[in-house]
C-alpha cells in the first residue's frame, strides 16, 4: 500500500527535502560540532524583545536551566517580526517510536534506519499577545551535538498528531503538542532545546 504522505522540516529550518522523500537527517549538521560543547551555566536573565513588557506576576526561566521532563519554563516566544507573548512550556513525555509508524510514507533509505521518537509538550500562553498557529523553537539534541528540528508531517499521523499552536491562541490559554524527531542511526537523543532566543537563552529537558 502506498499513499503520498510525506515526512518534512520544521518552517524554522533552511532544511528542505527533496521531492522522492525525507532529505536524509544526517544532513542536518548547521547547528553540530565535531565535539560536544558542554551546557550552559544558567544565565540571570533571557533577553526579549525591543519593547516588550512582561506582564505581571510572570518569572522567565534563566537561560542555559536543565529541567527534568514535566518540570515547565516560562520564556518569551516571538513570531518573526510580529506578535511577541510569555509562555509556560513543558516537555511532558518522551517516547520512542517506531519506523514502522512510517510505512506509508516515501522516505529514502539512510533515514528509514533512524530512531523516531514523539515528544509531547504542554504550553500556556502567558499573554499579552495571541500566538495561533505557530510552531515553537523546539529542537532535539543528539549526541554528536547537532539540534535536530521537529518533522513536518504531510497528512495524517496518528502516533502523534499535533506540531503547532491552534489557529486561535490567546492569553490564558492552554495547548498540548506532539513533536515528530528522527534521530540519524548510530547518534542517541541527549535532550530537548527550546530555544527562543539566542543559545544563551536555550531552555532544556533531559529524557
Amino acid at each position: 500500500m502506498h499513499d503520498n504522505r510525506r515526512v518534512r522540516p520544521s518552517r524554522s529550518t533552511a532544511v528542505r527535502l527533496a521531492a522522492a522523500g525525507i532529505v536524509a537527517a544526517l544532513a542536518l549538521g548547521g547547528c553540530s560540532s565535531s565535539d560536544p560543547a558542554p551546557e550552559p551555566e544558567p544565565t540571570p536573565s533571557a533577553s526579549l524583545p525591543a519593547g516588550f513588557k512582561l506582564p505581571a506576576g510572570v518569572t522567565l526561566t534563566p537561560g542555559g536551566t536543565t529541567l527534568t521532563v514535566g518540570r515547565p519554563a516560562t520564556v518569551v516566544h516571538q513570531v518573526g517580526d510580529g506578535a511577541a507573548s510569555a509562555v509556560t512550556v513543558a516537555v511532558s513525555g518522551i517516547e520512542p517510536g517506531s519506523m514502522d509508524d512510517f510505512r506509508f510514507f516515501s522516505i529514502d533509505e539512510e533515514t528509514k534506519k533512524s530512531a523516531p521518537y514523539y515528544v509531547t509538550v504542554t504550553v500556556t500562553n502567558d499573554g499579552p499577545a495571541g500566538l495561533g498557529g505557530a510552531a515553537l523553537p523546539i529542537f532535539a539534541r543528539d549526541s554528536t551535538n547537532t539540534h535536530l528540528p521537529a518533522n513536518d508531517i504531510v497528512g495524517t499521523f496518528k502516533p502523534c498528531p499535533t506540531a503547532t499552536l491552534p489557529q486561535t491562541f490567546l492569553p490564558a490559554a492552554t495547548a498540548t503538542l506532539c513533536l515528530v524527531y528522527l534521530v540519524p542511526a548510530g547518534r542517541t537523543l541527549e535532550s530537548i532545546v527550546l530555544q527562543t532566543g539566542t543559545a544563551a537563552d536555550a531552555v532544556s529537558w533531559k529524557p
